[in-house]
């Protein structure tokens, strides 16, 4: 039964080439059910980070790999997130924030500071997130989204970019198989993982 003061938090691992722990993301959980039920973008990231790096503790939650937290477009302006350890997380950009030159300058402005940066659910290159392609560090693409084609296609045509391709809900071991093909260097999805739940 959960009590006023239980603190919940779930976190997925990304693994690279090799099957080895690369990274977790961690989720946003309300209570132990394990559904997500997010209607708030901006408090579930402050949760989040209250709950890592508060509550819970960094160390317990991720040990000594990065951490993946969700960040819009309120979080991602705000000074806020510059209390972040730069060594230990990976800021991923929610894909409902809307690329214009003050998201571009922001995220310039994060990666001069020492921050890593993702791009979340992408599933084509728009005009607009061309610039960021070249500052971020990891490019997630959702693969349920895309033909086996298309996917081919937004591959070649991320990889003009130096930013590392994650794959991510990879729920199969044909679409594992299928993703490695294709030279993605990170994977995530319940084929390797589903999230765990902490609690404190």
């Amino acid at each position: 039964m959960k009590s006023r003061d239980d603190v919940f938090l779930a976190r997925q691992p990304i693994f690279d080439r090799q099957r080895k722990l690369a990274a977790y993301e961690l989720l946003f959980r309300e209570d132990d059910s394990g559904e997500a039920r997010v209607t708030d973008n901006a408090l579930a990231t402050a949760l989040v980070i209250a709950r890592t790096f508060g509550q819970l503790g960094l160390n317990s939650v991720i040990g000594g790999s990065a951490a993946f937290v969700n960040v819009d477009a309120e979080m991602l302006m705000s000074a806020r997130i510059e209390s972040l350890p730069r060594d230990r997380v990976v800021l991923e950009l929610l894909e409902t924030v809307t690329v214009d030159c003050a998201v571009v300058d922001r995220c310039s402005e994060l990666k001069h500071l020492g921050y890593r940066l993702a791009l979340d659910d992408v599933c084509g290159v728009s005009r607009e997130m061309e610039p960021l392609l070249d500052i971020v560090d990891v490019v997630k693409i959702d693969i349920l989204q895309l033909e086996p084609a298309a996917l081919e296609l937004l591959v070649h045509r991320l990889r003009l970019h130096p930013a590392k391709l994650l794959a991510e809900k990879v729920d199969t071991l044909e679409r594992a198989r299928h993703c490695v093909n294709l030279g993605f260097d990170l994977f995530q999805g319940y084929f390797f993982a589903r999230p765990a739940l902490l609690t404190a």
